[in-house]
């Protein structure tokens, strides 16, 4: 991070700007910024599936970016609305499977403001299965709460319970997305399915450790975001700034690189 070569966290100005920076990162905190991520992708994600039924080979297209700004202002206020009201679960700690499959409803109704249009429904319904399968596939896969231990300089999470049972529900459902986008044809969901199959896999195979864990809820979701910009370009630069802003803020407050792709324990976090 270049940020943490030019502000080592040893220096004094580090110590002078990490006295004023924490309004920043209450603020990130309370209004839960870093889910913004996933709202946002995953309007962008229907967004680009609705450019790609109105014409499949649409590609690096920056006309609908005011169309799309809009959208992403929707899915926000949806957000908040729902969880200022309790109605999407927000939670530290576990939660039941029946609200987990809420929150994937209303994880769609952010996908459903991407692709509303005037023909939506006249359009192949099923072909909104792929993408609710790899929505439930990822929220479940969000049950393991990592978290930041600053004593130990270290990333944990609270628990292994049922890991076995959450890393197979999210490897069939992200199969199944597979599979159904395959049938259907869908270049998109199908590709960002199979490729982020190796991230449940891996974590489900190979000893418990939070570094799988940690790839598995950053990259495929990164990976789908990346491919709904294939069509909607302009929403990179939004997605740059959130994820620079954030990570510029923990940086400053907390001495951390997060969000961050490097996940490997042994890598010094300033550095990542």
């Amino acid at each position: 991070m270049i940020l943490a070569r030019l502000i080592p966290k040893n220096s004094q100005r580090y110590q002078d700007i990490n006295k004023n920076v924490s309004i920043y990162a209450d603020l990130v905190e309370k209004f839960n910024i870093l889910h913004l991520f996933s709202v946002w992708i995953i309007t962008i994600t229907g967004f680009s599936y609705m450019l790609g039924q109105l014409d499949r080979y649409s590609y690096w297209e920056w006309s609908g970016y005011i169309d799309g700004t809009i959208r992403l202002i929707l899915s926000t206020v949806l957000f908040y609305v729902t969880t200022n009201t309790k109605i999407l679960k927000l939670s530290n700690t576990r939660i039941k499977y029946s609200a987990l499959f809420f929150n994937s409803i209303i994880g769609f109704a952010f996908f459903l403001i991407g692709a509303a249009n005037i023909n939506l429904f006249s359009n192949n319904i099923i072909g909104f299965l792929p993408y609710f399968f790899v929505l439930f596939s990822g929220i479940v896969i969000y049950e393991f709460k990592i978290s930041y231990n600053e004593e130990n300089d270290d990333w944990e999470i609270d628990s292994w319970k049922n890991n076995i049972s959450l890393l197979s529900i999210s490897l069939l459902f992200m199969s199944l997305s597979a599979i159904f986008g395959y049938q259907l044809d869908d270049p998109v969901i199908s590709t960002v399915s199979m490729v982020s199959l190796f991230f449940p896999t891996v974590a489900l195979v190979w000893p418990n450790h939070v570094r799988h864990i940690k790839r598995l809820q950053f990259y495929p979701l990164f990976i789908l975001g990346m491919f709904s910009c294939v069509r909607s370009p302009w929403f990179l630069i939004i997605l740059w700034l959130l994820f620079f802003t954030i990570r510029t803020i923990n940086y400053l407050k907390y001495g951390i690189t997060h969000p961050s792709f490097g996940v490997t324990q042994e890598e010094p976090l300033a550095d990542a």
